[in-house]
């Protein structure tokens, strides 16, 4: 029986060997079917770049500049991306120099970038490489990867405040979502100041219908910016162009400090809103049971009075009883209710609480 089971692990063994050469044989005898496939360099001197049809990296992702390459011309300072099919010795970020050229390993001339398209740029290059012969049939694709000449500038009350490259037609809408959209705090007001490039690329028409919507002067342009967003409202969305700056103005704030519930800064909602002492003292949750209202004192910022700040007092108490009229706040204004019995005085407050932390607000 012993020898029956070792004859029968002998035979399992040589079966599994002749199973595992039979395998490998048909491994290469695949690959060698394939080998015909494959792309062979061609002979040649050391320079020479053999073209391939069907390897080498991914293209890259289209981009906006990509699907408007007619329309965008390249800049000096210009960062581009191109890519030469099957050739990565030449596919890489290139810099459009202070001469407006670009230079290529193997390629013997810089080649004028500024000025063209990036369809023009890529015939160009085309070009170069095949008076060169250091390709035969080059596919090559320019896209770009930043430009500081074109594009517009976003600052103030937007999500991501920023340098945003133009490719082509570009609306005020289009580029308040790129920013992913207005911040919390932000005005109902978006100052719009034209470059060069948008002096000479509008129209009459557009400048004419461009002062019918808002307020405009030859240089700066001011926009409904909250209507826009919150509407879509096309009779405001103004075409931009490289070198345009746009700044969304910041909404008011109100503080509300001392004895109420909810002590903080409250921002106004647009340029629009009226903010009076009731509604403050509303948003702040109401007073506390130790709050004094006949001795509120609305302090006001020296940027909203002439010869420096100054306190306003209020009885609250009347105001809240209908018997004296609402106080109307202005922006940066400072509503304090003290506190009965407070050992803390109204200016010891304000510095410890408001220019430590509230009155410094980024704008």
């Amino acid at each position: 029986m012993r020898g029956f089971e070792a004859k029968h692990k002998d035979c399992t063994r040589v079966g599994l060997k002749t199973l595992a050469h039979l395998g490998w044989a048909l491994l290469v005898g695949c690959l060698a079917c394939q080998a015909p496939l494959w792309p062979a360099q061609k002979p040649g001197s050391a320079q020479a770049v053999s073209p391939v049809q069907a390897s080498g990296p991914a293209a890259p992702k289209s981009s906006p500049a990509s699907r408007t390459g007619s329309s965008y011309v390249v800049a000096k300072d210009d960062l581009l991306d191109i890519y030469v099919v099957g050739v990565p010795e030449l596919s890489r970020e290139y810099r459009v120099n202070a001469d407006g050229l670009i230079t290529l390993p193997m390629v013997q001339h810089s080649v004028m970038a500024a000025g063209l398209s990036l369809e023009e740029l890529a015939r160009a290059i085309r070009k170069e490489l095949l008076d060169g012969a250091i390709l035969t049939d080059p596919d090559v694709v320019v896209t770009v990867k930043s430009s500081t000449l074109n594009s517009v500038v976003l600052s103030g009350a937007v999500k991501k405040p920023g340098v945003y490259p133009i490719y082509g037609h570009t609306m005020l809408l289009e580029l308040l979502t790129q920013a992913e959209g207005l911040s919390d705090d932000a005005g109902s007001i978006a100052i719009i100041t034209r470059g060069d490039r948008a002096l000479i690329g509008r129209s009459q028409d557009a400048a004419q219908a461009e002062g019918d919507t808002a307020h405009a002067s030859p240089r700066t342009v001011e926009v409904d910016v909250w209507r826009l967003w919150q509407n879509g409202d096309a009779s405001l969305d103004l075409e931009l162009f490289p070198g345009d700056r746009v700044l969304v103005q910041h909404a008011g704030i109100v503080y509300v400090m001392g004895a109420v519930n909810r002590a903080g800064g409250f921002v106004l909602s647009n340029d629009q809103e009226k903010m009076t002492v009731l509604k403050a003292v509303a948003l702040a949750g109401s007073l506390t049971r130790d709050a004094k209202p006949s001795k509120a004192v609305i302090m006001r910022n020296a940027m909203q009075t002439t010869g420096g700040g100054k306190e306003v007092p209020i009885d609250l108490k009347l105001i809240l009883s209908k018997h004296a009229p609402d106080e109307l706040l202005l922006a940066s204004d400072i509503l304090y209710v003290p506190e009965s019995g407070a050992k803390r005085t109204l200016h010891s407050v304000i510095d410890a609480a408001v220019y430590t932390t509230l009155w410094h607000v980024p704008y």
